[in-house]
Formats: structure tokens, C-alpha cells, sequence
């Protein structure tokens, strides 16, 4: 028992980490500039992110997921989409945020 217990240590301190980089990947596989927003939006919404899109008229539309731990607090995984200057319901640029974890 004591031998799967170690064997199974390093996968559970890995499930306890934050993988900033490993979120910045995700999420430029799953949205890209240039794409539409509201394409944007379904595939960050199917990822399991809630999306304040507001009145549609702001700049940077701000995703929100939240990461669960299985020892610690649970984090918020954070993106913000940013509106094509040239084209409001374009995808301009791609803001992956710090990790929030409670202390």
C-alpha cells in the first residue's frame, strides 16, 4: 500500500500545480486573432469559460475558468479577448492572465 502511495506522490503534487504555460497553449490552440468573436466565444464557453461579453460595445471581453485542486484552494484561470481595432467583431489580440489562487 505504502509503495502506491509513493508511486502515486508525484501525480497528485502535479495535480496541486499551476502550468501558467500549459494554459497560455491551451488557449491559442482553442482561439486566434483574426478569428470571429463570436466564434471566440462558443469555443472558450465549450471549454467550460464564462465570458462577461457585456453590452458587446467593450474592448476586452474577460473569460473566466476556474482550475480545481485536489489538496489546495481552487484557482481562476483568466483571458481576455481583445477587439480588432479595425473590426469590433474580430478577435484582435489574446491576453492569457496570471493564475489566481487564494492564499
Amino acid at each position: 500500500m505504502r509503495r502506491i502511495f509513493l508511486a502515486a506522490l508525484p501525480l497528485l503534487l502535479a495535480a496541486c500545480s499551476i502550468d501558467q504555460s500549459r494554459l497560455g497553449h491551451f488557449v491559442t490552440q482553442t482561439v486566434q486573432p483574426g478569428m470571429p468573436m463570436e466564434q471566440a466565444l462558443v469555443r472558450m464557453q465549450a471549454e467550460g469559460f464564462y465570458c462577461n461579453a457585456g453590452s458587446g460595445a467593450d474592448a476586452v471581453i474577460s473569460c473566466t475558468r476556474t482550475y480545481e485542486r485536489l489538496v489546495q484552494k481552487n484557482c481562476l484561470e483568466r483571458v481576455d479577448l481583445v477587439r480588432s481595432a479595425s473590426s469590433a467583431k474580430t478577435v484582435g489580440a489574446i491576453d492569457v492572465l496570471e493564475v489566481k489562487c487564494p492564499k
